[in-house]
């Protein structure tokens, strides 16, 4: 079974809606998993229409409670929080949404009346579309650890590849270099990169490149909406060859697919000779022989 996770660096350059549809060709012919990481805004279950199956609290976080009972008022744990979790005047208060759950307060605190726990932080959505799962991980509002829930959505897949038998997990990773990026990383087998042609694209590509590269993960790009600027495109392309990374796939704009998605299709299906959705064809083609052959990877630039 191969992971291949799908990333941008910028939101917006068109990364679900491509995870979409490479998920959509590529399950003709092979069972699959997808996976959505981008836990503080998931949407790849409503580009592909997916039904819910089971939905399930997730704890992967930890806070400061204070027993009442036992606080004498001193105000230590106030003084030792770097995060500004703990207020209040005539009694310490913890700020839920302030409190990284370090513990410090705990430590501190000469009366034990401060215990760190586990609270529920977000929920794992395990949902069908056709013969395939996705598995989708929320973050609830206002909550932290976003990377520790990642990792859960991730060993949620792998246990769902594993209940149906699937040859790929598909996972569309978040937008920029933070905490739910690198957990998306681990353990992966492929990299995709997805960027446009404008200079806020091309700034996020080179350091989403660089956290990639950290992990010596074989990578490639796609460059969405190629033809919107000839100067924009060049220069992904000039720093594609400085870099000596491989371009895998040129997808030029076409104003079809958002009209599609706000009808809840997808071009690739509804317009499969669009020169949009024959670009697209054409990568998951390539991505279809790397998972029938495990011998065999993707012409990609490794680290």
């Amino acid at each position: 079974m191969k992971e291949i996770v799908i990333l941008s660096g910028k939101g917006g350059v068109g990364k679900s809606s491509l995870t979409a549809a490479l998920g959509t060709l590529l399950g003709q012919d092979q069972t699959m998993v997808l996976a959505d990481t981008d836990v503080d805004a998931p949407n790849l279950h409503l580009v592909l229409g997916a039904g819910l199956v089971d939905s399930s609290p997730v704890s992967a976080s930890e806070k400061a409670f204070i027993d009442r009972d036992r606080c004498v008022g001193c105000g230590l744990c106030r003084d030792v929080c770097r995060f500004g979790a703990i207020v209040g005047e005539s009694g310490p208060v913890i700020a839920r949404y302030s409190c990284e759950g370090c513990g410090a307060c705990a430590i501190a605190c000469p009366e034990d009346a401060i215990t760190i726990r586990q609270v529920v932080n977000g929920r794992i959505d395990i949902m069908q579309v056709g013969v395939h799962r996705v598995v989708s991980g929320s973050l609830g509002i206002g909550e932290s650890s976003s990377g520790r829930l990642v990792d859960v959505v991730k060993r949620r897949a792998r246990e769902q590849a594993g209940e149906i038998g699937a040859d790929l997990i598909l996972t569309d990773g978040p937008p920029g270099i933070g905490c739910p990026v690198i957990a998306t990383l681990k353990g992966v087998d492929q990299v995709i990169l997805v960027t446009e042609p404008t200079p806020s694209a091309l700034s996020d590509l080179g350091r989403v490149v660089e956290v990639v590269q950290g992990f010596h993960l074989p990578l490639g790009v796609v460059l969405n909406r190629a033809d919107i600027s000839a100067d924009g495109r060049g220069q992904v392309l000039r720093f594609l060859e400085e870099r000596q990374l491989e371009l895998l796939a040129e997808i030029p704009y076409d104003p079809e697919l958002p009209r599609a998605l706000a009808r809840g299709e997808l071009a690739v299906t509804t317009r499969p000779d669009a020169p949009s959705s024959r670009a697209i064809r054409h990568l998951a083609g390539r991505i279809g022989t790397l998972v029938g052959n495990t011998g065999r990877t993707l012409r990609m630039h490794r680290a």
